[in-house]
């Protein structure tokens, strides 16, 4: 993936200093609440990142991929902060994947940041994946479709694949392996964030822990969110989906229609000329 003159994000420009300084690391796993607490940190001011965040930059995604790659692959060099300032620096917190596939180097990163740490019980957690990774990863169609668009589908694809396969070793039909690393991340988080800097949270527990944690006002006349839901995760799973078959449709007819312009031509001069 990597050109042979280096690193992709070698060739971002630098951003220094941070516009905005990194605040909150959100560090709990996918389907635990993760787009809810970026749209309630975002109600509380701060500029949060989720990986729904790829749809406004689509092609900001390769970056991250080329991240995945050397932490957990050895291909390249890894990132660190300055890498993270290039993705991160005009936002003051973050949420859900990629992000928190790289705890301990965001932690070292943005050491003054607070960390909240998103759960839900482990059996909710499984069902909840069942109705959303799981069966997005069952449209076989998606295998083909994703390198048809290789400057952002494909990565994307590529990217959620290598983060379940490194889930559940390899073999997503691994759930007990899957449950596993859920556990082990919580555990590795909680064993290298200070007590102090850690806010333990649940949808449920509403505004009032979150801001008392980050030392902010608690809106009125607001409930804390609840969304992205597993119907909804599908429906935008489909809309890629039907996206990439346009957009491969559209290239495949700029293609025949080049070769039919060329055909019409080679005819008229044969035959007219």
């Amino acid at each position: 993936m990597p050109s042979s003159d280096g690193r992709l994000i070698d060739k971002v420009p630098i951003i220094s200093p941070r516009p905005v300084d990194m605040q909150v690391l959100s560090l709990g796993m996918s389907r635990t609440g993760t787009m809810s607490m970026q749209s309630a940190l975002q109600t509380l001011g701060y500029k949060s990142y989720h990986m729904a965040e790829t749809a406004n930059n689509p092609g900001s995604i390769v970056y991250w991929l080329e991240a995945l790659k050397a932490k957990y692959l050895g291909q390249g060099k890894p990132y660190a902060k300055a890498e993270f300032d290039k993705l991160l620096g005009n936002y003051s917190a973050i949420t859900d994947i990629p992000c928190i596939m790289f705890v301990d180097e965001l932690l070292a990163a943005y050491p003054e940041a607070k960390v909240v740490l998103t759960e839900r019980d482990v059996e909710s957690w499984m069902v909840s994946m069942n109705k959303t990774f799981y069966e997005i990863f069952s449209w076989k169609s998606f295998y083909y479709l994703a390198p048809l668009e290789p400057k952002a589908v494909g990565p994307y694809w590529e990217s959620m694949n290598l983060i379940m396969g490194l889930w559940t070793g390899g073999d997503f039909s691994n759930r007990g392996k899957l449950v596993q690393s859920y556990r082990d991340h919580y555990e590795h988080v909680r064993s290298v964030v200070p007590k102090e800097k850690i806010l333990e949270f649940k949808a449920g527990d509403g505004y009032e822990p979150l801001c008392r944690f980050l030392g902010k006002p608690v809106p009125k006349d607001e409930q804390y969110p609840h969304i992205n839901r597993p119907d909804n995760i599908i429906t935008i799973h489909k809309s890629i989906w039907w996206f990439t078959i346009i957009n491969a449709a559209i290239r495949v007819g700029k293609v025949v229609g080049a070769f039919g312009v060329v055909g019409l031509a080679a005819w008229y001069y044969r035959y007219k000329t």
